[in-house]
């Protein structure tokens, strides 16, 4: 379904089958899907689900709307767009460190260095989350289960 070469009548059957194979809370029935679910520009800057570019799926975004709190790294999953030009998208965090482990972050020294240490996995619920998105972020995994995190915000 996301190929490129994929026949129109086939591409508007990826709806149903996100509808009904999707995890549960992962859709809200009463917003549409965006025009072009591949890709979508807000504000200047191009969003992608993670299944079409990696790159542009990686967004930091403000928890709960609260912009006291720290920004937090996630990947877009789905996408969606209302009548009144809104958009949402429904992610996945990226997990913080293993306290367990002891592992240190060792950019916490540096609080004006916009990058951080987290863990590779992602959490296995989604959330929604609507405009209060930071911007991308880079990504580089250190190890299998270590990624540095570095904000590419304009701000």
């Amino acid at each position: 379904l996301a190929r490129p070469d994929c026949l129109p009548a086939i591409q508007e059957c990826r709806v149903l089958f996100d509808k009904v194979y999707a995890p549960k809370g992962a859709i809200d029935p009463h917003q549409e899907l965006a025009e072009d679910p591949m890709d979508d520009v807000f504000d200047g800057i191009i969003y992608s689900r993670a299944s079409t570019h990696v790159g542009n799926s990686q967004i930091l975004f403000y928890p709960d709307r609260d912009r006291s709190l720290t920004p937090v790294p996630a990947s877009i999953i789905y996408i969606y767009g209302t009548t009144t030009g809104e958009m949402s998208f429904t992610v996945q965090r990226h997990l913080p460190l293993d306290i367990h482990n002891r592992t240190i972050d060792p950019f916490s020294m540096y609080p004006d260095f916009p990058a951080k240490l987290y863990s590779t996995n992602l959490q296995s619920s989604l959330e929604k989350v609507k405009v209060w998105v930071v911007g991308h972020f880079a990504w580089w995994a250190v190890s299998d289960s270590h990624a540095v995190i570095l904000s590419l915000s304009r701000d």
